[in-house]
């Protein structure tokens, strides 16, 4: 008869099954330990099975170990022979336990992970929303929590703006165009044309081409226009 206990170690770092196994083997060679050749025959049968299985999961391991030792089968090199055999697979209570609570733990950090990166995300596209366009920030709050908006709403959502715009590449490009965008709208007509010209004329001389010139224009409302000497003789 073969009556042995043993553990043998689970996927899960630290924690071993615990197999009891019964059956009935045979000698038919020289053995002078049959009764140990059938049982290492079983323990290196379930080992590497049991280090693929969850600590969770004996039930699992138990049903594919004993489909295996449903047939008999030779003892390698030892003139012994299994006939049959079948195991108990048992966890300790303490490490079902364990690994159960280790198990939620892992599962709750993953939604937090899931969840810092939800507002890592939402964070991230309020900010390149007030860093294009503050008013339509300013319009999803309002359609959101109408009842929350109010002018302390669009007083913070504006210093947002400034703060965000400051921390932005190119920040001090885009302080350069509120400054410039101010200046403008205090100048007459004539002075706003003259002004774009000016640029036009820099840019075209110190980058070699006419494209941002037009565009300018085109954004001012300004015609192609007089060189600036004629502007300022004009003036």
């Amino acid at each position: 008869m073969l009556d042995t206990e043993f553990t043998v170690a689970s996927a899960d770092d630290g924690y071993r099954f615990r197999v009891q196994s019964h059956g009935r083997w045979r000698r038919v060679g020289r053995h002078q330990a049959p009764a140990d050749a059938a049982a290492c025959h079983l323990v290196d049968l379930v080992a590497p099975l049991a280090a693929v299985c969850p600590i969770l999961a004996p039930t699992e391991l138990e049903h594919r170990v004993n489909r295996s030792l449903g047939r008999p089968a030779a003892v390698d090199g030892s003139g012994v022979r299994l006939l049959w055999a079948t195991v108990h697979v048992h966890v300790d209570p303490q490490d079902l336990h364990d690994a159960t609570m280790a198990l939620r733990d892992r599962a709750e950090a993953r939604r937090r992970l899931r969840e810092q990166r939800l507002r890592l995300e939402q964070a991230v596209a309020v900010r390149d929303l007030l860093r294009e366009d503050p008013t339509l920030a300013a319009a999803m709050m309002l359609a959101e929590s109408p009842a929350d908006v109010g002018e302390h709403t669009v007083a913070l959502v504006k210093q947002l703006a400034e703060v965000v715009a400051a921390h932005s590449p190119g920040s001090t490009w885009v302080a350069t165009a509120r400054l410039l965008e101010v200046a403008f709208g205090t100048l007459p007509a004539e002075a706003r044309t003259y002004a774009v010209d000016s640029m036009c004329t820099a840019l075209a001389e110190f980058t070699a081409t006419i494209e941002t010139g037009a565009a300018l224009r085109s954004a001012h409302g300004s015609a192609s226009g007089p060189e600036v000497g004629d502007l300022r003789d004009v003036s």
